[in-house]
């Protein structure tokens, strides 16, 4: 992975990503790489910038060989590891994201509109329709 090294100090890496912006999915796997790094404490992420500043107590050099070594193509496997190794507490301690959050309720509003406005025998046709299109799930 290309990369530039911003700002560095004893304690603390800045990092930018040659890529202008970073996806959500990106950066989610950015943090989860960066941070299973032993003595690395903190990872913050920056989408909008492509970028990442990363507080350590470890050798740099550590960093610096995982940053060398990460390659997006192996997002499947990072995926796998994380799915393992989320447990039931954290998936109670998770909070949505606000752009997530807005969607369902905009889908909400939706539902909820069309039961309320729709007669009986549409409503019954849109939610099967609904259900026959269920495979974006």
């Amino acid at each position: 992975m290309k990369y530039q090294i911003k700002d560095h100090s004893k304690k603390r890496i800045r990092i930018h990503f040659c890529n202008e912006k970073l996806s959500r999915e990106e950066a989610e796997i950015l943090s989860y790489a960066f941070s299973s790094i032993p003595g690395v404490k903190k990872v913050t992420i920056y989408r909008a910038t492509g970028g990442c500043a990363l507080e350590y107590d470890c050798r740099p050099e550590d960093i610096l060989d995982r940053l060398n070594r990460f390659r997006f193509e192996n997002v499947d496997r990072f995926a796998r590891i994380k799915e393992e190794r989320i447990s039931a507490d954290e998936m109670k301690n998770r909070k949505l994201d606000q752009q997530l959050k807005n969607r369902l309720r905009l889908r909400i509003l939706v539902e909820t509109v069309a039961d309320l406005a729709l007669p009986m025998p549409v409503q019954l046709a849109y939610h099967v329709w609904q259900m026959i299109t269920l495979r974006d799930l």
